[in-house]
């Protein structure tokens, strides 16, 4: 019971705290210009595949029972 509990709290504020990630990175998309490794797609890129889907994730963990 404890353990859920907590993960309920870690998850909760990793949510917060990858959606202020996001904004950064999206906030690099419109003012950085691209460089090689750095470009506009791999910002894009990085938002899709890492940080959306850790918040889904979480954000099914906290609709569970």
């Amino acid at each position: 019971m404890k353990d859920r509990k907590r993960m309920k709290k870690v998850r909760k504020k990793r949510i917060k705290s990858t959606r202020k990630q996001v904004e950064k990175h999206e906030d690099k998309i419109k003012r950085e210009r691209g460089r090689k490794d750095t470009t506009k797609d791999y910002w894009r890129k990085e938002i899709d595949e890492k940080f959306l889907k850790q918040i889904e994730d979480d954000e099914k963990f906290l609709e569970e029972k």
